[in-house]
């Protein structure tokens, strides 16, 4: 992949925008898993159905701890041969050390292939330019997590960020990653990889990344609002914890989308607390936050959901900056 990389270091990185635009997803690695036992394993281990996916459509899952504490959400491709999970770099090394634990006799290899292969994210209204470009022959906005797949590349449909279509292309030839990159450039503008995260937030996905590992249960990150478990399947890690959430109890924290304004910039496990703390007081911790303007800043946070609705919420340390809440793309539902 080094020629992709030297190439991408020549490229002119604009500011950051929300509409048709594309960028290289730098941090974003994947978790091979394979061999006999691949499917029958992920069953076992992940929040979500693996039986629902095959390869023309992926889906949300995510790995918790016996608490119900989650370690990573991730998209799930199949792929010939085994699985992909596609996540943040940062937290492969720790996913797969967990899920080795487990293969005891089960004939299953897991691989970090970050370095094998590398993506692009595209956000566009250009239906036209879709087709073009072979990513989609028919492009619809309500495809989510559709897949399709030639011998280099996979192309994955992603929740809409203001009715545009998104998608994440992964390549393990550089040469067909330069021309795709060259194709888009002459109609779509250049950002660098937070356009990446600006979209996902935008969109309402979580991210778990190390600061906040063991962080939330599931529901808490509206994972069970984007397919991202089943309730049918069967027992997996903290599958107790979150059935029990479901049927038995009342969610007390959720995440948000809002807007916060001040000279500093969020990070993921930051510390949110109520007005009049003087100390973290475990009110709530940012998931994600990116620079949308000058002192301006689109974030999703998890926090307690009547001091959030209170206006009772500001970020610990630096209380004087003004946290706005936006609306979800997405109905949340008690």
């Amino acid at each position: 992949m080094q020629d992709w990389i030297d190439y991408l270091a020549t490229q002119n990185e604009q500011p950051l925008q929300r509409n048709n635009v594309f960028c290289a997803l730098n941090d974003t690695g994947l978790l091979y898993v394979g061999g006999d036992d691949a499917s029958d394993f992920l069953q076992n281990q992940l929040s979500n159905d693996i039986l629902n996916i095959n390869d023309k459509q992926a889906q949300f899952s995510s790995i918790s701890s016996a608490k119900g504490r989650m370690f990573g959400i991730f998209r799930v491709i199949q792929i010939d041969g085994g699985f992909i999970l596609v996540m943040p770099k940062s937290i492969i090394p720790d996913i797969q050390q967990r899920l080795q634990k487990f293969i005891i006799m089960s004939k299953v290899v897991l691989a970090d292939i970050s370095e094998s292969f590398s993506g692009i994210a595209i956000t566009t209204d250009n239906a036209a330019l879709i087709q073009q470009l072979n990513i989609d022959q028919k492009p619809d906005l309500a495809n989510i997590h559709q897949v399709t797949q030639t011998e280099n590349q996979i192309n994955l449909q992603l929740h809409t960020s203001d009715d545009q279509y998104r998608y994440l292309i992964l390549n393990n030839e550089p040469s067909q990653l330069i021309d795709l990159w060259q194709q888009l450039s002459e109609t779509l503008t250049i950002n660098d990889s937070s356009q990446w995260r600006l979209q996902e937030i935008t969109a309402g996905i979580p991210t778990i990344y190390p600061d906040t590992s063991e962080a939330f249960v599931l529901q808490m990150s509206n994972l069970h609002l984007l397919d991202g478990v089943s309730f049918k399947k069967g027992c997996f890690p903290g599958q107790e914890v979150v059935a029990r959430m479901k049927y038995l109890g009342k969610l007390k924290r959720r995440m948000f989308l809002a807007e916060i304004s001040g000279p500093y910039c969020p990070k993921s496990g930051d510390s949110l607390t109520t007005k009049d703390s003087q100390t973290a007081d475990g009110s709530g911790k940012v998931v994600d936050a990116v620079a949308i303007a000058e002192n301006k800043y689109l974030a999703l946070f998890i926090a307690k959901i009547d001091q959030t609705e209170a206006n009772n919420l500001v970020l610990f340390g630096h209380q004087d900056q003004n946290i706005c809440l936006q609306s979800l793309p997405y109905p949340y539902d008690e």
